[in-house]
């Protein structure tokens, strides 16, 4: 992501519904079913900070990214355990974390099987690997293409990348389908609307939109 769409990410991310949102879900399915005291987390791609923050109340959380300027306005946020890295080749010891977090990341890789698999070599046996990824390549647009991503998954590619890569799925499921009438509209529309150029769609939403 280029600077000014990680300084309005970073803008918006605390309180954005889609962020939100995205954090509460995997707040439930990681804390109600793991009972690890003090989990040791890892935040792959943490981009700005904003998950590793959420999740730095139920453990201690590290984070990396290859993105000099994220892992700075990560700091900002607070965070201190922060390492620059490619998902792909990550600078820790095998079965280090109990928990790893990959949100919006596997997507932006060419290997996606490979860099799995390197969340898995850090993964202590028992611990949890949480993903998630951009749905639907029938909802492909420009937004795909300035955020960088290589393709968008159905269940069945990502669980054939999963299996492939030596994972156990534990849950495979949907997030925010209640969106996807109103995002299909959007792609539909989008060549009528003003462009915005090479910038990612992040902004503010008014108060009754951002529920």
């Amino acid at each position: 992501m280029k600077a000014d769409d990680l300084e309005a990410m970073h803008a918006v991310e605390t309180n954005h519904w889609w962020f939100v949102g995205k954090r509460m879900l995997f707040e439930r399915l990681l804390f109600d079913r793991l009972r690890i005291r003090n989990p040791q987390i890892l935040d792959v791609g943490c981009g700005t900070g904003g998950s590793a923050w959420t999740f730095a109340t139920y453990g201690h959380v590290y984070g990396c990214d290859r993105s000099l300027v994220a892992l700075r306005l990560a700091q900002r946020s607070g965070l201190r355990d922060l390492v620059a890295a490619d998902a792909e080749v990550l600078p820790f010891d095998s079965e280090r974390f109990d928990i790893v977090l990959a949100f919006d990341i596997v997507e932006h890789v060419d290997d996606d099987r490979a860099m799995l698999a390197e969340l898995g070599r850090v993964v202590r046996p028992g611990g949890a690997i949480a993903i998630h990824v951009p749905a639907w390549p029938a909802l492909w647009s420009g937004h795909d293409e300035v955020l960088g991503h290589r393709r968008r998954y159905t269940r069945a590619t990502l669980r054939e990348a999963i299996t492939a890569a030596g994972l156990r799925i534990e849950y495979l499921g949907w997030a925010s389908t209640t969106i996807l009438p109103a995002a299909a509209a959007a792609r539909v529309l989008r060549p009528l609307l003003p462009s915005r150029g090479d910038r990612a769609d992040l902004y503010p939403l008014p108060r009754p939109l951002n529920r």
